[in-house]
């Protein structure tokens, strides 16, 4: 009889501990997923960024100011 109990208790207890396992990995996932679609809108973001900097960077150079200040670049010409 105590042995029937103890079967009885232990199955109850695996069963939960699995029910709880799987509830646990279900939002690890959902977690998982928010991060990577956070990282990528990041991502996009400091490319967008990137870009902008450089057609600011362009302009500035590009300037009459600029290039009154530091005098404009040589192109070298190849052979």
């Amino acid at each position: 009889m105590q042995s029937q109990v103890f079967f009885l208790i232990s199955s109850v207890g695996f069963v939960t501990l699995w029910i709880l396992i799987a509830i646990f990995l279900f939002y690890l996932i959902r977690i998982t997923r928010a991060f990577s679609r956070i990282i990528k809108r990041a991502e996009e973001g400091v490319d967008r960024m990137g870009d902008m900097t450089k057609d600011m960077l362009e302009d500035v150079r590009d300037s009459a100011f600029f290039g009154f200040l530091f005098g404009k670049k040589k192109k070298h010409r190849k052979n």
